[in-house]
């Protein structure tokens, strides 16, 4: 009789154990807040990440090459997944990334045009995105009303792309050019 009251306060002792245990470890789990490391050098936003609180971390060649990321230091982070804000510290955070001086792909939030990359489409995109994605060039990035009524586009939110020059797959020289319409017009 005494073993199975040692029993019964051994399994009360370890139930109790457990919950406490499961409190404790679940709420070292209560989310985190991601930073954006876009535009960061790949070992700057791994150190960022673990600062954060986020240990498990990842990188793909953002080009689709499938190149290896053997000096970090050599790589610069195009996009995350997740993306910035609050996130579980125990999620996988993936950097899509490109080496050093090489311009991201047009399709992740880094992308940044250099002179020599085919033109992006951008018909029917946000006229501020695609002047933001602009902003590495030294020639002249301009932005007109496509319907020749003379409209300032300086309120680039609420615009969108027509067409541009150069075309989409151009080689993008120095000057490009957007001819835009309001967000609720159709393109000419």
């Amino acid at each position: 009789m005494v073993t199975t009251s040692r029993r019964a306060r051994t399994s009360a002792y370890a139930a109790a154990t457990a919950a406490l245990l499961l409190t404790a470890t679940s709420g070292c789990s209560s989310d985190q807040e991601l930073p954006n490391m876009t535009g960061s050098q790949l070992q700057a936003a791994q150190d960022r990440a673990q600062s954060a609180g986020f240990t498990h971390l990842g990188s793909e060649d953002a080009t689709g090459q499938g190149r290896a990321q053997v000096w970090d230091r050599n790589w610069r982070v195009c996009s995350q997944d997740p993306e910035p804000g609050t996130a579980d510290p125990d999620t996988l955070v993936v950097f899509q990334v490109v080496k050093q001086g090489e311009s991201c792909p047009a399709s992740t939030d880094g992308y940044l045009a250099m002179p020599g990359d085919d033109m992006p489409g951008y018909s029917g995109r946000s006229l501020m995105d695609a002047m933001d994605q602009m902003a590495a060039l030294t020639g002249e990035v301009k932005a007109v009303d496509a319907t020749g009524a003379g409209r300032s586009t300086d309120n680039e939110n609420d615009w969108r792309v027509c067409t541009t020059v150069p075309a989409p797959g151009e080689t993008i020289d120095a000057d490009v050019l957007f001819e835009a319409v309001h967000d609720d017009e159709k393109c000419p």
